[in-house]
This record gives C-alpha cells, sequence and structure tokens, in this order.
C-alpha cells in the first residue's frame, strides 16, 4: 500500500487535485465503484461527488463510497432512514429527562458534527458523543471539560437513559454508524481511499480509516493542518501531521491575494506544531484595512462575509445592521422574513388584476392576519380554500366574493403580510438603500462555519471569547484566525476590539 499525504494551503485547489487524482485511477482501469472518496464533512462530499460525476460523465451509482464517513457506516451496515435519530426523538428525550434540546440537534447531527447548543440537553448529549468520538471513557470526557455547571451524576443518568432510548426504539444517532462499523471490522473492497479534510478526523474516525485502508493499493490523505479548527469536536490534529512522510503539497493560492497572504503567515508562524509550507499568494495585491468599529467599513457594494469568533459575538452585531438598512444572511436565513416577500409579492399580482394558482393564495392566507383592526380575512375563511378545486386560479374578486377577503385594493402590502411596525421600517430602509431585498448581499458567520468557503469581501471581527483566549491549546486559536483570513479573495478588513478577550493580528 502506497499513503500520500496531499497538503492543500487555502484557495490552493485541493479538491480539483482530488478529481484529478480520482481521473487518473479511472485511466489506469480502476472501476469507479472501487473509490472511495470520503470526509467528516456533507459539504466536501457533495462538491467533489458533483465534479467528478459532472467532469467524467459518470452517473450518481456509479461511486457509491463518495460518502461522509457516517453516511458510510449507515449504508454498511445496512441500516434504514426510520432509525435514525430525528427532531421527534429528541422532543421524547427531552419529556423523560425533563430537558430542552435546540431544534437543530438533529440537523447538526447529520451534518457530521456535534449538537452545540446553549440548551441543557445539547451540552451532555455533546459530552457524550465526543467520549465517544475520542475513544475515551465518558468519566474521562467529563473531566477534561473542566466544565463545573455540568452534573457528573446528571451525565450519567442522561447517558443511560440516552442508550435505553436507542436501543429499545432501534435508534441510532451519526457517532453510532461509525462505532458500529468499527466494531463490525469489515469494510467495502476499495483499491483507492482518498480521505478529504482530514486533518479534522476525530480518533474515532481515524478507527474508521484504518479499516477502509486494508484492501487499498493507494491511499491519499488531504487537508491542512494549519486549518484544524474542530479540537472541539474530538479532534486531534496530530495524528494528521503524523500520518506519513510521504508529501504533495499545494503551492498556488487562486483566492487569497498578497496582502491577506503576509497577514496569513504572520498568524500561521505562531503555530508550534505544524507540518512547514511554501505557498503563493495571487497576483492581485487586494487590499487590507485596520479599523476599530465594523460601522466604518463601507458595505454599500460588493460580496460580504463578516467572520466572528463565537456566535454570541454574531448575535451582537445582528441588531446594529438591521437599525443601519442593511439586509444580511445567518445560517440560511435572511434577515427579512423570504414568507413576506413572497406575501407581497403574491398581494401585488392580484390587485394588478391576475388571477393565481390556489397554491399561491394558500401561501397567503396562511400569514395574513385573520383577526383584530388589522384583518385581511374573516377568520374561518382560510379553510374555504380546502374545499374546491386544487387546479382553481382565483382573482381578487374571487376572494372577496367567496373566500373571505376583507382588504381593500389599495392596504399597503406590509400590512396584508401582517409586518410588525419594525419590520416595515427595516424593510423601508432596505428599499431606500437599495438592497435587493430578495439575495442578501451580506452573510454572517462563525469563522468555523465559513471553513471551506469564500468571499469577495471579508470583515473578521477580532473580538474572542475567555475560553477561546485562555484555552491549553494556543495553537489552535492561531488556526481559528488564519482560516478567518485566508477566506478573502479581494478586500480583508480586520475589526479591533476594546473587549478583555480578543486575538490580536
Amino acid at each position: 500500500m502506497v499513503e500520500k499525504l496531499l497538503l492543500g494551503p487555502p484557495g490552493c485547489g485541493k479538491t480539483y487535485r482530488l478529481v484529478e487524482i480520482v481521473k487518473e485511477e479511472l485511466q489506469k482501469g480502476v472501476s469507479p465503484d472501487k473509490i472511495g472518496f470520503v470526509s467528516f464533512s456533507k459539504k466536501a462530499i457533495e462538491e467533489a461527488k458533483m465534479r467528478t460525476v459532472s467532469e467524467l460523465g459518470l452517473a450518481l451509482d456509479n461511486v457509491p463510497w463518495f460518502r461522509t464517513l457516517h453516511s458510510i457506516g449507515f449504508q454498511w451496515l445496512g441500516m434504514n432512514s426510520d432509525q435514525i435519530l430525528s427532531r421527534y426523538d429528541f422532543n421524547q428525550l427531552g419529556l423523560e429527562l425533563g430537558m430542552l434540546f435546540d431544534q437543530g440537534t438533529a440537523t447538526s447531527m447529520e451534518d457530521g458534527l456535534l449538537p452545540t447548543s446553549a440548551k441543557e440537553g445539547n451540552k451532555y448529549i455533546e459530552t457524550i458523543g465526543k467520549a465517544s468520538l475520542r475513544c475515551v471513557s465518558l468519566e474521562q470526557q467529563y473531566n477534561e471539560n473542566r466544565n463545573y455547571k455540568m452534573s457528573w451524576p446528571l451525565l450519567v443518568k442522561v447517558n443511560e437513559i440516552y442508550q435505553k432510548y436507542k436501543k429499545k426504539n432501534d435508534k441510532f444517532d451519526f457517532t453510532d454508524m461509525i462505532k458500529l462499523f468499527v466494531e463490525q471490522g469489515t469494510s467495502p473492497n476499495l483499491e483507492v481511499l482518498i480521505v478529504d479534510e482530514a486533518q479534522d478526523l476525530t480518533p474515532l474516525q481515524w478507527e474508521q480509516i484504518k479499516i477502509m485502508r486494508r484492501s487499498a493499493k493507494r491511499v491519499w490523505y488531504a487537508g491542512d493542518d494549519d486549518q484544524a479548527v474542530h479540537r472541539w469536536m474530538g479532534v486531534n490534529v496530530e495524528q494528521f501531521i503524523h500520518m506519513c512522510d510521504n508529501t504533495e503539497v499545494l503551492q498556488q493560492s487562486y483566492r487569497v491575494p498578497i496582502l491577506a497572504h503576509h497577514v496569513a503567515n504572520k498568524v500561521v508562524n505562531r503555530i508550534d506544531d505544524r507540518l512547514p509550507k511554501t505557498w503563493f499568494p495571487t497576483k492581485e495585491e487586494g487590499e487590507l484595512n485596520y479599523h476599530m468599529h465594523w460601522y466604518d467599513v463601507n458595505m454599500d457594494q460588493g460580496s460580504w462575509t463578516i467572520l466572528a469568533r463565537t456566535n454570541r459575538i454574531i448575535g451582537g452585531i445582528k441588531k446594529d445592521l438591521q437599525e443601519d438598512g442593511y439586509l444580511f444572511e445567518h445560517r440560511g436565513r435572511s434577515s427579512l422574513d423570504y414568507s413576506y416577500l413572497e406575501g407581497m409579492e403574491i398581494w401585488k399580482s392580484l390587485v394588478q388584476g391576475e388571477s393565481l394558482p390556489i397554491t399561491a393564495i394558500k401561501e397567503l392566507y396562511r400569514i395574513v392576519p385573520k383577526q383584530g383592526t388589522n384583518a385581511i380575512v374573516k377568520r374561518g375563511f382560510a379553510k374555504s380554500l380546502d374545499f374546491i378545486d386544487p387546479e382553481s386560479i382565483l382573482s381578487y374578486d374571487d376572494l372577496v366574493q367567496n373566500h373571505g377577503l376583507i382588504a381593500s385594493k389599495d392596504t399597503p402590502s406590509t400590512t396584508v403580510v401582517n409586518m410588525t411596525p419594525e419590520e416595515q421600517q427595516y424593510y423601508r430602509a432596505l428599499v431606500k438603500r437599495g438592497e435587493d431585498v430578495k439575495k442578501p448581499r451580506i452573510t454572517l458567520s462563525t469563522i468555523h462555519a465559513m471553513k471551506g468557503g469564500e468571499d469577495d469581501n471579508i470583515m473578521l471581527l477580532t473580538e474572542s471569547a475567555y475560553p477561546c483566549v485562555e484555552t491549553q491549546f494556543p495553537d489552535d486559536e492561531h488556526r481559528v484566525f488564519y482560516t478567518g483570513i485566508t477566506r478573502t479573495k479581494k478586500q480583508l478588513h480586520i475589526i479591533e476590539t476594546g473587549s478583555k478577550y480578543r486575538y490580536n493580528i
């Protein structure tokens, strides 16, 4: 077996190189179903899979082992979707335990991440999952958490009930898929194994890789130790660093301009335990600026991402952005509810004399006020739409005559969709600023969530938090901000802070 470490600094075309490796293997006569392309990250796998099938003219069925590591376990063990813990299951567990779980718990686990949240239930499930991913006892994980607000007896109880619930209901979480794969000890018969984002694998995931590589003739471990930012999830980057001595370094970045590259090198050279590597910026100088506050940055044009160390810091900037009339997106959701925009478009079409399908009318009726002085539709009349031909096309007059519509045509669309006065003011500010209200130019994100992404213009907030600054692994903090700096394609704006806890760039 030949093993190789592929080091991909920021924007150096790692995924492109990996797809080229797949092409080379196919040209050698390797069947596509004998190639494994795995990662902990669903995002990384989807990108690689789409590029491979589109560039090589393959069907998705031709590459059955292009999967996340937990999906490999799911498929190989013959599980079905009904066995996966769902939102309903966490609601049931919450009732049994008398604690709350975040509504996104099941979704975050599907993305290969532990269910982090401020909710009490998530903190305990996260600790249980981290112990499994690190291959350590629950007691050791509890002690190393150093979270003295967490109760050890309660953790034991939560774990006991959690495991019993899964066994009784034949349910599994995504860590179970990997754990059971490792315990049964067999794997697909692969000739080639490519492990992407390998710097972010946990000890349990490395055990899975050891089993999957047994039959492989060639194995590639791809990633960048300088961008290993998931220690909180149980990752031990040292396993990647010392995986093998046979390395290939991608040296040309197609993203990071000269000035940002200079700052990135300044930060990355603070990391003590790393693989030395030389890489080069684009030919563009780019733009680098330092500010004392985010509102000193002109964000009126172009695409922007505002990066922060924690979600708490992001929360602090949201209100300010809204008050200044900026449209933004956070966790895939616009700061202006899209249902408002859809309802306003429907209302506009109706008052202009158009007839619309019943599906559009139902969507409008779902959000309009139905009682009080601002009522748009008489109470109870929304159900009348359920008793007519679903292929019906309805006009404003049809709705007035038969379906309880009481709003006149000159009723403002913002009133029709039940916007609060504050939301109406925000909408008017967006329109006045000239924003495309359907497409936010600005994204808010933690640095962790932005990993693997890029944007023309990056605003990086240097404010941090006590656990980050006082960590026993200072290299991790350097890696996080190095990752943030290297997301930019054009402009990098570094926002200084007077906060006690901050990262000095």
